[in-house]
């Protein structure tokens, strides 16, 4: 069949001669050659090709995800499992855009209802004052859990891109503190110390990266898996050993159950090799938005077998109200926690 020049393919399918270039140089369409002239000449099936990069885009397929539909599509050994496999993942985000654009509606319909919508100067409007403040306020919402209408019971450690965590601990294994920055969906970079008190004196110090490993995305609920991983020096009775330690967060929840479980190496030479474990569950005794209080009932279960006191549970509450999440309880070694975390 005669080659069609990029012209005619762009008469075709109904797209651009510019946004065909761009699929070629995405490596998404191929010209098969060149006319004497120097223009492409592309083979009939390319037609095929574009129509179907057309209907990937229309179900929201990104161009790189397109281009392995199209390996998949041309593949002898692929088979169905692939296909679900990618459309399952576009169903969770579709489900994930569906409630964020609930949770916006919601902020604006609220907007609308406090503005006077009469003659008062445009600077006293709250829509005004509301988007001088977007940047806090949008995010906000994406960290307080919009996934869950804003109810999300855990400060994760990984929140949204370019923003920063700050966290204090002060529980019965000793006094935390750390800051951290969202690179991207799936990393964060932060500094990370810690003080025990128990016993000796053992602090920690070092840079720690933050990765989401796998998520789930669940309609009314989320599963998470993070490894939190860091390099540094501790110290002990004036003695410095370099140190690394690792951990490994799952939690799943829902906008009422909240249930997790972490596994801690510790490594500093001859002053220090531990393995930690903690387990949370919890329940919220009503269902809140971004814009309420969220309060959480939970109990923390921490198992420490180089410790005195071996197991510890620790009842507690915890309160989150828009990016500040603060929880205080008493553990059953008589020790009072204190916990808060601030994002912005």
């Amino acid at each position: 069949m005669q080659q069609l020049t990029i012209g005619k393919l762009a008469e075709e399918t109904g797209i651009t001669a510019d946004t065909l270039r761009y699929y070629e140089k995405m490596k998404l369409l191929k010209a098969e050659s060149r006319s004497r002239a120097g223009y492409r000449l592309y083979n009939p099936d390319s037609i095929a090709v574009v129509q179907f990069i057309r209907g990937a885009k229309a179900l929201n397929f990104t161009l790189e995800e397109i281009r392995q539909l199209l390996a998949i599509n041309t593949s002898d050994r692929a088979t169905c499992a692939e296909m679900v496999k990618h459309t399952e993942g576009k169903i969770a985000e579709a489900e994930t855009k569906i409630k964020e654009l609930k949770e916006i509606k919601r902020v604006l319909t609220d907007l609308v209802k406090r503005c006077p919508g009469d003659a008062t100067p445009i600077k006293a409007c709250p829509i005004i004052d509301h988007i001088r403040k977007a940047k806090i306020a949008l995010v906000g919402v994406l960290i307080a859990g919009i996934l869950f209408d804003g109810s999300q019971a855990e400060a994760k450690p990984i929140s949204y891109v370019d923003g920063v965590m700050v966290m204090q601990e002060n529980d019965e294994t000793g006094y935390t503190f750390s800051v951290d920055y969202t690179l991207s969906p799936k990393y964060a970079v932060g500094l990370y110390a810690k003080k025990e008190h128990e016993g000796d004196e053992f602090t920690t110090f070092g840079p720690q990266l933050n990765t989401l490993i796998k998520r789930w995305n669940f309609p009314g609920a989320q599963g998470n898996i993070f490894n939190l991983t860091g390099v540094g020096v501790s110290r002990l009775d004036g003695k410095n050993e370099p140190s690394a330690w690792t951990s490994f967060l799952a939690d799943y929840e829902t906008r009422r159950i909240f249930t997790s479980y972490e596994a801690r190496f510790m490594y500093a030479g001859d002053i220090e090799k531990s393995v930690w474990q903690r387990a949370r569950v919890g329940f919220a005794p009503y269902v809140a938005n971004y814009e309420d209080l969220n309060t959480w009932f939970m109990v923390q279960v921490d198992h420490h077998p180089a410790k005195d006191d071996t197991l510890v549970v620790t009842p507690l509450v915890r309160f989150f109200y828009k990016t500040t999440l603060v929880e205080a309880g008493y553990s059953s070694n008589d020790h009072v926690m204190f916990n808060w975390v601030l994002q912005f």
